[in-house]
């Protein structure tokens, strides 16, 4: 596998309230650090970003090299046995879909934009696999009659954008007789770094950060439930052929409407691109961590340690 060769982290069967007595718990920071986002004035909001055809493009199409072999250190990290019944929250194009589906497993998806649920029937055309369930809503949204029978895997992989973190998860150990796995970010992407760079410059105001992947690790254990994280090996690097290529990717993420706000980007990018063989690379580059529980196991710990 491709992830570093230090042991997980496993939590210690602590009761979940000893973690936050007397402080304010990391489900309650993370909404309060989602409703930041919402209260900056013209940021719009994420389904705005994931609705737009030539954004998804774009995002799907570049940047870093080595996609399929990431892909596959993380399905051989979830090592979910061929055949289960699978629940991929946020499938986008079918990066895990695809791949399980081959596997002879039974996928069943949660996708809420329009753009990537075409890319996933597209993909899946071109690999002659016939629809699979999808359901064309937010994992907020979606009612647990929706889902069916409990299923052996849970995937969310980077789309862990709720604003109560605390009642998505509880939903995902809810509807999961085996393991869920989430992918999030280790250390703050780059995007979210030119945001906090630029946006002050441009509207005035700040804007707030991104919950990274221990604040997900916390919250579980909250919940009493003891979870593994393993940080990726790999760092994914935001590479552009140019300055117009980072520009076309960010004038929508900060709200750019004017000569004066293209130029105050094109400025930054100027400065903050570093050239790398042929392109550019924005930053050092972004962390990434591997966080999943077995619910079973989960439940038979709250047998055997009631208090």
């Amino acid at each position: 596998m491709n992830v570093d060769s230090t042991p997980a982290l496993v939590s210690p069967l602590l009761p979940a309230a000893a973690c936050n007595r007397g402080t304010v718990s990391f489900r309650e920071q993370w909404r309060a650090l989602k409703l930041a986002h919402c209260a900056v004035p013209n940021y719009g909001n994420s389904g705005q970003f994931w609705g737009n055809k030539k954004k998804i493009y774009t995002v799907y199409t570049k940047g870093d090299t080595g996609h399929e072999e990431k892909t596959n250190a993380r399905l051989a990290a979830m090592n979910i046995p061929d055949g289960s019944r699978v629940l991929d929250i946020g499938a986008g194009p079918g990066t895990y879909a695809l791949p399980l589906i081959k596997k002879g497993c039974n996928v069943t998806v949660v996708e809420p934009s329009p753009v990537m649920r075409d890319l996933l029937i597209t993909r899946l055309k071109k690999a002659k696999i016939k629809n699979i369930p999808v359901i064309p809503k937010r994992w907020e949204d979606v009612l647990p009659d929706e889902l069916g029978a409990p299923f052996d895997a849970v995937i969310a992989s980077f789309s862990l954008t709720m604003m109560d973190m605390g009642d998505a998860l509880a939903k995902m150990h809810d509807c999961c007789k085996g393991t869920v796995h989430l992918y999030w970010f280790l250390t703050s992407p780059a995007w979210a770094q030119v945001n906090k760079d630029l946006w002050p410059h441009l509207h005035g105001g700040s804007f707030p950060g991104e919950p990274t992947a221990d604040w997900l690790w916390q919250i579980l254990y909250e919940m009493g439930i003891y979870a593994s994280i393993q940080p990726e090996s790999h760092i994914v690097l935001s590479r552009y052929a140019n300055v117009d290529e980072a520009m076309e990717e960010f004038r929508q993420r900060l709200n750019c409407t004017t000569p004066a706000h293209d130029e105050i980007v094109r400025n930054y990018f100027n400065i903050v691109l570093r050239h790398d063989g042929d392109g550019l690379i924005l930053g050092t580059g972004t962390r990434s961590a591997h966080i999943w529980w077995n619910t079973a196991e989960q439940q038979q710990q709250r047998v055997m340690n009631p208090h």
